[in-house]
């Protein structure tokens, strides 16, 4: 199982500055418009369930992954992907936080059912897999600010 969690520092002199507000509302434009986010999704559903849950389907070309998001107001985002033949169960959590010396700053929590690596070329390919994990959440996080520039204005 891959386990990965990490904190991401959200404002530092080299960037615009979010307000947990902001980061809240980006997080919630990530739920509700997956594509704008996610590289190689297609199409997505989303249907929302009640004021906390959504269920969504991601289309990559022939594959669906089906996930239900749950939201806690202004705090934290869960998103659990269903097992397919093409993908394995796995979980995504940004929690906001606010730390007296780094600020804001949003925690990413990932667990997936990958199996263990058993050789170095899967412990690389493992390794290669948290790195673009990272990646995927710092480009989230720039968006998010492109966004929010473009609502202030």
């Amino acid at each position: 199982m891959l386990q990965l969690s990490y904190p991401i520092i959200v404002n530092s002199p080299q960037v615009n500055h979010l307000t947990a507000e902001q980061l809240w509302t980006g997080l919630l434009l990530r739920v509700m418009e997956p594509m704008r986010f996610t590289v190689g999704l297609d199409r997505a559903d989303v249907a929302q369930i009640d004021d906390e849950t959504f269920e969504r389907v991601l289309y990559f070309g022939g594959h669906e992954i089906s996930d239900e998001v749950k939201l806690v107001h202004a705090h934290s985002v869960l998103f659990t992907t269903v097992a397919n033949a093409h993908a394995p169960q796995g979980r995504l959590r940004y929690e906001i936080q606010n730390h007296a010396e780094q600020g804001l700053v949003l925690l990413c929590e990932y667990q997936t059912e990958f199996p263990e690596p058993d050789s170095d070329e899967a412990r690389q390919l493992l390794e290669m897999v948290k790195n673009a994990y990272r990646m995927a959440d710092e480009e989230m996080l720039r968006i998010i600010r492109e966004e929010s520039l473009l609502a202030r204005h």
